[in-house]
């Protein structure tokens, strides 16, 4: 059973808000029923890539070098695994939308076990951040 929630949105944050809903409705077709669950997962979303990025503030020796159009390029270990970090991150949440969206059985256990390999590699980029050192 859901309950409501109430916030107040600043006039400068209700153009995001706007286009949130928009958003939403377009993919549904509708808000009710659907908005408040859309806006728990990006509040999850957000929240999950903040503690990462908090955790990035720390300052790493270990880099990575690579070649690129004749010069180096040096980029930390660390920057570049929240970078995938990220992405799987984002890679999770299209795939949790897709998975609310699909009706087939089939299709949608298909879809759970990318999911569920998706979130392994989550876990081993977060250790590897969290071994860097």
């Amino acid at each position: 059973m859901s309950k409501p929630i109430g916030v107040r949105i600043d006039d400068r944050q209700e153009e995001i808000w706007n286009k949130f809903k928009s958003f939403v409705e377009e993919k549904y077709g509708k808000k009710h029923t659907v908005l408040g669950n859309e806006l728990v997962k990006a509040l999850e979303l957000y929240l999950e890539l903040y503690e990462k990025a908090d955790k990035s503030k720390m300052d790493f020796q270990t880099h990575l070098i690579k070649k690129r159009a004749g010069d180096l390029e040096v980029k930390s270990l660390k920057e570049i695994s929240y970078d995938l970090l990220n992405t799987l991150v984002t890679t999770r949440g299209y795939i949790e939308t897709l998975r609310d969206e699909i009706k087939d059985d089939e299709l949608r256990l298909k879809l759970e076990r990318v999911r569920q390999s998706v979130i392994k590699a989550q876990r081993m980029i977060q250790d590897r951040i969290e071994n860097i050192g």
